[in-house]
């Protein structure tokens, strides 16, 4: 039979390193399954690895060849090398959060059990904070900094962000690489036809449609007041959150998303690459010299990355 002791619990800073080591796969999955767009992502496959790299490259083939036509027995055909294929390239953000475990925490939770319980509130507290930044970080009304990862926001837009030029491209230059953006305004006079027309823009004769449509609470409740009732959908696959439709695709809330934006977003163009190198790595738990807790820092190097912006549309300046 086990005996109680008093005192700190004799639990090893290794035994608590190597239990984030074992939930590191679980973690990220839970991680990017927390909201809508980016267990999206997960569904479509579009959560990639890759392993190290000063920045994440991806090729884009951004238009036809010139060089078909209708010919005839006479007919020469043209055989000059088309530029057809460019590059994009994305600097890594890193996300980074501490895991703390106080002495005096550890002495009163000491089972076996408890001690492992204890790890567990920490993580799972972690893994909700980081689910939340990156909710904030992929919704926020512009990239503030170089060092976050890429909000859809900036990506889905007609222009450049303000900090940079979107996948080192410059969209002056390059209007293929721009996303539909249009001014909208009520939903009760013009917000349905400007989401029908924006929709029918991006999705290429409709054979390659958007996936999900994301937009603020006070629109949600608008569109959703003006569906009837065979309109509406409780849920539409996997997707475990409750949501309305609109053309078969389902239309979420987000309290992070802008006020008066809406974004249609095609989940397979856009990827949330992770640094296999940094997928929730955690440092040895360490402590201050005369301190009374011990600590870790997680970090998870990530970006959102694009191969066709044109997929996708924004609509702003919308109202109820």
């Amino acid at each position: 039979m086990a005996v109680l002791s008093r005192g700190f619990p004799s639990i090893s800073d290794d035994d608590i390193t190597s239990t984030l080591d074992n939930i590191r796969d679980t973690l990220t999955e839970q991680w990017m399954a927390g909201n809508p767009i980016t267990k999206e992502m997960l569904k479509q496959k579009n959560v990639k690895s890759e392993t190290g790299g000063n920045s994440i490259v991806e090729d884009l083939e951004y238009q036809d060849s010139d060089t078909t036509d209708w010919v005839d027995q006479a007919t020469t055909l043209s055989v000059a090398t088309t530029p057809i294929l460019t590059q994009a390239q994305f600097l890594w953000a890193v996300l980074s959060g501490t895991i703390t475990i106080g002495d005096h925490d550890e002495a009163k939770n000491s089972g076996a059990h408890k001690k492992h319980d204890l790890l567990k509130v920490r993580m799972n507290n972690l893994k909700n904070s980081f689910i939340d930044q990156l909710e904030r970080a992929l919704l926020r009304s512009t990239t503030t900094s170089v060092r976050e990862v890429w909000s859809f926001v900036d990506v889905v837009d007609s222009s450049d962000p303000g900090i940079a030029n979107y996948g080192n491209i410059d969209r002056d230059s390059a209007s293929w690489w721009q996303a539909t953006e249009t001014a909208s305004g009520s939903m009760a006079t013009q917000g349905l036809e400007d989401m029908r027309t924006a929709y029918n823009t991006v999705s290429r004769a409709l054979t390659d449609p958007i996936s999900l449509i994301v937009t603020t609470q006070t629109i949600y409740e608008a569109y959703g007041a003006r569906l009837i009732p065979q309109e509406r959908l409780a849920r539409i696959g996997d997707l475990e959150f409750d949501h309305l439709a609109f053309n078969s695709k389902p239309v979420f809330f987000s309290e992070r998303t802008p006020s008066g934006v809406m974004l249609g977003l095609n989940m397979k163009y856009h990827k949330l690459t992770i640094n296999s190198n940094m997928k929730f790595k955690n440092q040895p738990f360490t402590r201050v010299p005369g301190g009374q807790s011990r600590s870790a820092v997680v970090q998870t190097m990530l970006q959102l990355t694009s191969s066709r912006v044109g997929s996708s549309f924004k609509l702003t300046s919308m109202t109820a």
